[in-house]
C-alpha cells in the first residue's frame, strides 16, 4: 500500500506535464518562504541553557541569584603580566584602567570592578606570589549573546591594547566573559564561508566523478533550493520559541543536507543513466528509476529522520535541538530527492550526462552488465565471492584493530581548548595559569541555606569555619574563600571569639556597613565624624567592623545564606576539575552533618554545571545508543523482509562506528596532542555514521535482493557490488568531503566532528560495503533473507520494465 502510494507520488512529479508542476510548486514555496521568513541567522541562539533546569548546578545558580542579586553577571578576568615584575609604571596603567572601568566613560555592560585599587584588601588574591601577574575582575551585566555584551568586551580589549602599547606589559580580557566573546567572534564569519567551501567542493567533486558540467549543478541546485526552504521553516520555528537553533547546529546542518542531498541526487542520477539505455522514452525510464530506487531513498531518509528524532529526548539541549533542526532538514530534502531532482533531470534528459549521454541502446546495455564485472567494483566482488572468508575475517580484524584506539581516549569539556586558534582568552588564560592556580579562571561557589525563619549566618560562624576546613581539605581544592577567612587564609582571630564579637555590634551599624553608608571615626587626630551613621570607635571595634564588612560579601543580605569561593587546583574546565566535584559535594555534606547545621548545600558555577553536563551526557548516550539501533534495525527488517540480515548489517556498521572513534582518538591525542574528544563527538558520530551508513546499506542490500531475482545470490552479489559499488563511492566521498569541509573552522568540536565523520563514510564506503557485507552475505547464503526463504524473494526471469510500465499507462 505504501509502496504503491510512493510510486503514484514519484511517477506525478516526473510525468511529462507533472515536472513543470513540481518544479512551479517548489519555486513559488522557496520565494515565499524567503519572503516571509526572519532570516536564521536573526533567531540563532547560542547561549541556550545546556542542561535541565532541574539539575543541581542550576537550582545553585538560581539559588546564587536569589540571596546574592549582586553576583549576577559574566565576570571577565583583566590579566596584566610583565616577566620582568610589575613596575610602578605598569602599576599605573592597571590603575588607570580600573579608573576607566569604574568611570561614566566604561562600557556599557560593565557592573562592579574588583581590582587592588578599588578593594585594596583584595590584594593577595589578585596579585600573584612573584609579582609578576595581576588580575582585575569586571562583571559584565546582560545577556552574553547580545551585540552590547560583544562590543563592550571588544571596548575592553581596545583599550587595553591602547593603555598598554609599547611597553613591556601585556594585558588580555579571558574569564567567562572572554571565553564567550571569542566563541562569538569565530563564529560570526563562518555561516558564508563554510557554505561557499560546501559547494565548490561537491561541485569539483562532482566534474571529477561525472565528467559532466550539467550533472555537476544539477544537484546543487536541487539541495540549494531546498536549503531556502530548510533555513525558512527553521527561522519560523525558532521565531515561534517552538526550539532553539544555534549556529553551530545550524552549520552541521549546512554540510548534513548538501551530504544526503547530493547523495540522493546520485542515487537518481546514475539509476536513470543506467535505465536509458534500456529505455527509449525518457519518462518511463524516471518512472522505472524512481520505482528502483524511491523506496532505498526513502527508507534511507527515514532512518536519518528517526534517529536525529531520538535525541529530542536527551537531557542536553545541544542534542536536543540539534536532532529537529536535522530531522526537518532531511525530511525536506526526502522531498526533493522525491520530487524535485527526478524534475529536474527528466526535464535536462540525457543531455544531462554531456558530453558522456547515455543511448537507447538496449542490447550493449545488457552486454555490459557482463562488462561491469570486468571493472574495479566488479573484480572486487567477483574476488569477495570467492575468497568470503578472508573478505569478512579480514575486514573485521582491520576494524577491530583501528578500535583499539579507544583505548585510554578521555572526553574533554574544556571551552579553552575549543578554540583551533590562539584568542585573546586562551593567551590571557596561559599567563594566569602561569602565576596562579589554575581554578582561578573560574572558582567553584558553594552555598549553605540554613533552614528556619530565625536563620542566621553570624550565629554559626564556627560551624561553618569548621565547613570551610572539610572543603579546604576535599582533593583538588586549592584555596577556600568565606564568611571567617574572606582573603582564603588561616583566620587570625578564632571564629568563636569572632563569632561573639560580631554579635555585639549594634545592627544600626551592621546596616550601614553593608549598605555603604557608615563613615569610620578617627581613633586619633584632629577630624570631626561627618555624616548621620557616623559612629565613634575603639581599636578593638574597629578590628570588628573590618571584619564584618569583609564578611559580609559572603553572606546573603538576610543572613540566611552563607557562600564558599572554592579554587580548585585543576584547570576547572578540565575532566581532573570536573572530578572534584563530586568529591566536593560529599565533604560538604558530610561537614554539615558532623557539624549539626541544619542546612542544605549547593554548588554552582561552571565546574559544577559542567560536571552535571558530564553526567547527563552518559544518560543521553546510553538512552539514545539503544534506541537507533532498534529503530534502524525495524526499518531493515521491513525493507529487507528479514530477521537475520539488519543483525548483522548494524553490527557492521557499529563496528564501523568503533573503528572510527578509535583511529581518530588516536590520531587526536597522540598525534595532534589533543586533551581527548569533545564530550558530544561520539554521539554525534554514532547518530551520524549509523543513520547515514544505513544510507549505503539499504542502496547496496536493495540491489542485492534484485539482483538475486535475476541470477542467484552466488552470481547476484558481485554484479550487486559492481553496479553500486561506482555510486556508493561517489556518494562516499561526496558525503565525507561535505563534512570534511567543518575541519576549515576553527572551532575544536566542528573539526573533530568533521574528521571523525569523513573518515567513518569513507571506511563504511570501502571496508564495510565493499567487503564485509557482501563476504557476510554469501556466508549466510540463504539464511540471509530468514524467515524468508530465497526461493520467495526470486522473481520471475527478467522482463521488460517498459513492457510493465506501458501496460499501466
Amino acid at each position: 500500500m505504501i509502496t504503491r502510494l510512493l510510486h503514484r507520488f514519484t511517477d506525478a512529479a516526473s510525468s511529462r506535464r507533472g515536472k513543470f508542476v513540481t518544479i512551479a510548486l517548489w519555486l513559488v514555496l522557496a520565494v515565499v518562504l524567503v519572503l516571509l521568513a526572519p532570516s536564521l541567522a536573526s533567531v540563532y541562539n547560542n547561549s541556550a541553557q545546556n542542561i535541565p533546569a532541574d539539575s543541581r548546578s542550576e537550582v545553585a545558580s538560581r539559588l546564587l541569584l536569589k540571596e546574592f542579586p549582586s553576583s549576577k553577571g559574566t565576570p571577565a578576568i583583566l590579566v596584566f603580566s610583565d616577566a620582568k615584575g610589575l613596575s610602578s609604571d605598569d602599576l599605573a596603567r592597571a590603575r588607570q584602567v580600573s579608573d576607566w572601568l569604574t568611570s561614566d566613560q566604561k562600557p556599557a555592560l560593565v557592573g562592579p570592578v574588583l581590582s587592588i585599587f578599588t578593594v585594596p584588601q583584595a590584594a593577595s588574591q589578585l596579585q600573584s606570589e612573584d609579582k609578576t601577574t595581576m588580575t582585575m575582575v569586571a562583571t559584565m551585566t546582560g545577556e552574553s549573546s547580545s551585540q552590547t555584551f560583544q562590543d563592550s568586551v571588544k571596548h575592553i580589549r581596545d583599550y587595553l591594547k591602547q593603555t598598554t602599547a609599547n611597553t613591556s606589559l601585556e594585558a588580555h580580557v579571558t574569564g567567562p566573559a572572554g571565553v564567550v566573546a571569542d566563541a562569538v567572534l569565530i563564529f560570526s564569519a563562518t555561516d558564508v564561508s563554510l557554505l561557499l567551501g560546501t559547494v565548490v567542493l561537491v561541485l569539483v567533486l562532482l566534474i571529477l566523478l561525472y565528467r559532466s558540467p550539467i550533472l555537476a549543478f544539477l544537484p546543487l541546485i536541487a539541495v540549494g533550493w531546498a536549503l531556502q526552504v530548510v533555513n525558512a521553516c527553521l527561522g519560523f520555528a525558532a521565531h515561534a520559541g517552538l526550539f532553539s537553533v544555534s549556529q553551530q547546529a545550524s552549520s552541521i546542518m549546512t554540510v548534513l543536507l548538501f551530504g544526503a542531498g547530493t547523495d540522493y541526487s546520485i542515487f537518481v542520477a546514475s539509476r536513470f543513466r543506467e535505465e536509458l539505455q534500456y529505455t527509449e522514452d525518457k519518462y518511463l525510464a524516471m518512472r522505472t528509476t524512481m520505482r528502483a530506487v524511491g523506496e532505498a531513498i526513502t527508507s534511507s531518509a527515514g532512518t536519518v529522520i528517526l534517529s536525529l528524532l531520538t535525541l529530542v529526548f536527551t537531557a542536553i539541549n545541544l542534542y536536543n535541538s540539534l536532532g529537529l533542526t536535522l530531522a526537518i532538514a532531511v525530511a525536506i530534502m526526502l522531498v526533493a530527492g522525491l520530487t524535485l531532482v527526478p524534475a529536474l533531470l527528466v526535464w535536462v534528459g540525457r543531455a544531462a550526462y554531456w558530453p558522456f549521454v547515455p543511448r537507447y541502446t538496449p542490447e550493449v546495455a545488457r552486454e555490459s552488465d557482463v562488462k561491469s564485472l570486468k571493472g574495479f567494483w566488479g573484480r572486487l566482488g567477483l574476488w569477495t565471492a570467492k575468497h568470503r572468508i578472508l573478505a569478512t575475517v579480514g575486514s573485521l580484524l582491520l576494524l577491530g584493530i583501528l578500535a583499539l584506539g579507544n583505548i585510554g581516549s578521555v572526553p574533554t569539556f574544556n571551552l579553552l581548548t575549543s578554540f583551533r586558534n590562539p584568542t585573546d582568552a586562551t593567551e590571557g588564560y596561559a599567563a594566569l595559569q602561569k602565576h596562579f592556580p589554575a581554578g582561578t579562571l573560574a572558582p567553584t561557589t558553594v552555598l549553605v541555606k540554613l533552614k528556619g525563619d530565625q536563620a542566621d549566618v553570624y550565629q554559626h560562624l564556627t560551624e561553618l569555619d569548621a565547613v570551610a576546613v572539610a572543603l579546604q581539605k576535599s582533593t583538588g581544592v586549592a584555596k577556600v574563600q568565606g564568611p571567617t577567612r574572606p582573603d582564603g587564609a588561616q583566620p587570625i582571630v578564632d571564629p568563636a571569639v569572632l563569632q561573639k564579637g560580631l554579635a555585639s555590634l549594634p545592627e544600626s551599624l551592621k546596616q550601614a556597613i553593608r549598605s555603604g553608608k557608615f563613615t569610620q571615626q578617627p581613633t586619633s587626630g584632629p577630624g570631626p565624624c561627618q555624616g548621620p551613621t557616623c559612629q565613634p570607635v575603639n581599636p578593638q571595634q574597629v578590628a570588628l567592623i573590618g571584619a564584618f564588612a569583609a564578611s559580609s560579601t559572603y553572606v546573603s543580605p538576610d543572613n540566611s545564606t552563607a557562600q564558599f569561593s572554592v579554587v580548585l587546583k585543576d584547570d576547572p574546565y578540565s575532566l581532573d576539575g570536573i572530578n572534584v566535584i563530586d568529591p566536593l559535594r560529599s565533604a560538604l555534606n558530610q561537614a554539615l552533618h558532623d557539624n549539626h547545621l541544619d542546612a542544605d548545600g549547593y554548588l554552582s558555577g561552571q565546574t559544577a554545571e559542567l560536571a552535571d553536563t558530564y553526567q547527563y551526557n552518559l544518560h543521553d548516550t546510553y538512552l539514545i545508543v539503544p534506541v537507533v539501533l532498534i529503530l534502524v534495525a525495524i526499518v531493515l527488517g521491513l525493507l529487507l523482509r528479514s530477521l537475520i540480515a539488519p543483525l548483522y548489517l548494524l553490527g557492521a556498521v557499529t563496528l564501523n562506528f568503533v573503528a572510527s572513534i578509535g583511529a581518530c582518538a588516536f590520531f587526536f591525542q597522540h598525534i595532534e596532542g589533543q586533551d581527548g574528544f569533545n564530550y558530544a563527538i561520539p554521539l554525534y558520530t554514532f547518530i551520524f555514521l549509523v543513520a547515514l551508513g544505513a544510507d549505503y546499506t539499504i542502496f547496496l542490500m536493495s540491489r542485492v535482493r534484485e539482483e538475486a531475482q535475476r541470477h542467484n545470490l552466488e552470481d547476484g552479489v558481485p554484479f550487486a557490488v559492481s553496479r553500486t559499488g561506482g555510486v556508493i563511492t561517489s556518494a562516499g566521498l561526496i558525503l565525507a568531503g561535505t563534512f570534511a569541509v567543518l575541519t576549515t573552522l576553527p572551532l575544536n568540536i566542528l573539526y573533530q566532528l568533521g574528521v571523525c565523520v569523513a573518515v567513518g563514510i569513507l571506511m563504511d564506503t570501502f571496508v564495510v560495503r565493499g567487503l564485509l557485507v557482501p563476504g557476510v552475505v554469501l556466508l549466510l547464503g540463504k539464511w540471509n533473507w530468514w524467515p524468508g526463504k530465497l526461493n520467495s524473494v526470486v522473481s520471475e526471469p527478467e522482463s521488460s520494465h517498459e513492457e510493465e510500465l506501458m501496460a499501466e499507462v
